[in-house]
């Protein structure tokens, strides 16, 4: 009796343990389509007519026949400075670490949770064969 109460409690703490690194998971991807969707969807920046590209699709041909240097020479410094680089590289490195960590605490807490189980066939087997 008190294996079975000492297993329920250890397939517990694994399925709280899957639980939350599942959480930090998915905490990370919700940052991770933020990022894609401040680099990859046009966007407006107050005070200005037309509306600025993405930072990573941006084509407009330059009016001398020679091609932008950059995306500040292309759609301007005010579209620029709206969505810095910096920003978003920060954002992408705080999230790497609970990436890491939420794989981490979802393996280990399915792998306890699947050797519980594991554990558990086996002792009925060996009840059954004996």
């Amino acid at each position: 009796m008190k294996a079975l109460v000492f297993d329920n409690a250890f397939r517990e703490r694994a399925r709280r343990k899957q639980a939350w690194g599942f959480s930090l998971l998915a905490a990370s991807a919700g940052i991770w389509l933020w990022i894609a969707a401040q680099l990859l969807l046009p966007y407006s920046v107050t005070g200005r007519d037309a509306e600025c590209q993405s930072r990573v699709f941006y084509t407009k041909e330059a009016e001398r026949g020679r091609p932008y240097q950059g995306y500040a020479d292309a759609e301007g410094t005010r579209c620029a400075a709206e969505r810095d680089w910096a920003g978003l590289l920060a954002l992408l490195l705080l999230s790497l670490p609970t990436a890491v960590v939420g794989t981490v605490l979802y393996t280990s807490g399915g792998t306890g949770h699947r050797l519980s189980e594991h554990a558990a066939e086996v002792n009925r087997l060996k009840e059954f064969s004996a």
